[in-house]
């Protein structure tokens, strides 16, 4: 999802930076310098043209009218977002489009999410001959599929063969057969960051492993899916009430996480002058109903193709290049460091979450991602994303806005003055982050984009019958303590837990 390596195909490298900092502050491990587009999910290059919500992938917007923009048009727009950004992110002109509103960590707990409710085991060959196939292989759902693969019955090599209730763990990175990482979803190693994520639930699953059995009241065969159910439902908490609000804004999250009241009867109040016997005492009570305008399905959910548009587009625009990964990585002389590739962690590279989320007690604050914005320098790949929205079959951002009653973002606002076909029909693409800069400062997407990734991600948990929000509305979490506050900080910290 939100958090692809920074303008870098496959094999492009990843430095640390050459300028020595100062000697109280680590270096800076460089991202790398541009980034492939991932590989679509199975029935994502082809979607159907007619309305559809079966399937991992449909629409959200069936009827808008799809996006045919000049073939032209497009190469040349693609041709000034590859221009080269060379300003250095030390500089003052670089930090401004430092995003303070958005810690770095959640660049890829945003991609982690899109991994977690998208899988293809399909080789590209298969791809290729069966492109309209609908048939996924990843409920879209935030169920960390990619954590517990088919679970310690099928899959008993992802969980510890001493303990099976818990994950197998390898130090502070994730358990290898030599340099194969032994995971539930291999994409989960393909960036240093992301893979040390990764680790990370694999340590809080099994801390709250322990916590499940020290309270003692959970049945030693059943310690396993009593943990699972918990970590999941911490998960989707951190979604909706920590991602989701500095992604798309708190005031859209509260009105998709409608909160309505109802009635109950709490008792019975006697009336003191017989025959009369009294009448029932009651209260209120509220309950989170979902209320989603755009999101629907029939009979299972579905990953919106417009959903995958605009993710596609901010996870280029949030990473860094460089990177502090903890308090002493430095720039040794002479070597090539890089982020993104499947390989052991080196020794000394383990990530500083402090460094990336607001982790309290912090001597510093987390460093910033990139502005949400269309700015120079965004991936060479921007021709391939342009040019899929047009074979997908997507409508342009103009047509979304109008479908959701909004006011689309006038011409003289989209910065595609010598292109008037892509003005008419701007691609979903480039107009999620041009919105995002234009009304928002590149600080959140903006109320297309915004819209589009907040109906998604809360739908999936709406939809899920497995979920906190259908199984127990109610619900806060409970690590490390009880309350509504839980945050990618605290549940990094409860990881923290199974090292000791």
């Amino acid at each position: 999802m939100i958090g692809s390596t920074a303008r870098s195909g496959p094999t492009g490298s990843a430095t640390l930076t050459t300028p020595a900092p100062p000697a109280a502050e680590p270096a800076l491990l460089a991202a790398p310098a541009s980034a492939a587009p991932a590989a679509s999910s199975r029935g994502h290059d082809r979607t159907p043209r007619s309305p559809t919500d079966r399937g991992p992938y449909g629409r959200m917007f069936r009827t808008a009218p799809l996006a045919a923009p000049p073939a032209d048009e497009l190469r040349e727009l693609a041709g000034r977002l590859d221009a080269a950004d060379l300003a250095d992110e030390h500089t003052e002109l670089a930090q401004l489009d430092d995003n303070a509103a958005i810690p770095a960590g959640y660049t890829y707990l945003a991609r982690f999410v899109n991994h977690d409710i998208t899988f293809d085991p399909a080789s590209s060959p298969q791809r290729q001959h069966d492109p309209d196939a609908t048939e996924t292989f990843r409920t879209p759902r935030l169920h960390l599929d990619g954590l517990y693969g088919r679970g310690p019955a099928h899959q008993p090599y992802l969980y510890d063969d001493e303990d099976p209730a818990k994950l197998r763990l390898a130090g502070p990175d994730v358990p290898r057969m030599g340099s194969v990482a032994l995971i539930g979803d291999a994409r989960n190693d393909e960036h240093l960051i992301l893979s040390q994520l990764h680790a990370a639930l694999l340590r809080f699953h099994n801390a709250v492993v322990d916590v499940v059995r020290e309270e003692a009241e959970t049945a030693e065969h059943h310690v396993f899916e009593e943990a699972q159910r918990r970590v999941r439902w911490h998960y989707q908490w951190v979604v909706l009430n920590d991602l989701l609000p500095r992604l798309c804004g708190e005031d859209v999250l509260h009105d998709l996480l409608h909160r309505d009241e109802f009635v109950v009867t709490t008792g019975w109040s006697p009336d003191p002058t017989p025959p009369n016997p009294g009448h029932p005492r009651s209260s209120t009570t509220e309950v989170i109903r979902p209320r989603l305008r755009f999101y629907r399905y029939d009979r299972s959910p579905f990953i919106p193709v417009e959903y995958a548009a605009v993710t596609a587009a901010v996870s280029h625009a949030m990473p860094r290049r460089s990177y502090v990964v903890n308090g002493t990585l430095h720039a040794p002389g002479g070597t090539n460091p890089r982020l993104d590739d499947h390989r052991p962690l080196p020794d000394g590279w383990e990530v500083d979450w402090s460094w990336f989320f607001r982790v309290s007690g912090a001597p510093h604050r987390p460093q910033a991602s990139r502005r949400i914005a269309v700015r120079p320098g965004l991936p060479p790949a921007a021709l391939t994303h342009l040019e899929h929205g047009t074979r997908v079959g997507l409508p342009s951002g103009q047509a979304v806005a109008r479908a959701m009653s909004l006011d689309p973002l006038p011409a003289s606002r989209l910065g595609l003055d010598t292109l008037p076909g892509l003005e008419r029909e701007t691609p979903l693409w480039y107009y999620a982050l041009r919105e995002a800069g234009e009304l928002c400062r590149g600080c959140c997407l903006g109320p297309v984009g915004g819209r589009i990734v907040a109906e998604t991600l809360a739908g999936l948990v709406a939809c899920d019958p497995l979920s906190y929000l259908r199984t127990e509305p109610g619900w806060i979490p409970t690590l490390p303590f009880a309350g509504d506050t839980f945050r990618m900080a605290d549940l990094v910290a409860v990881a923290e837990l199974a090292r000791r």
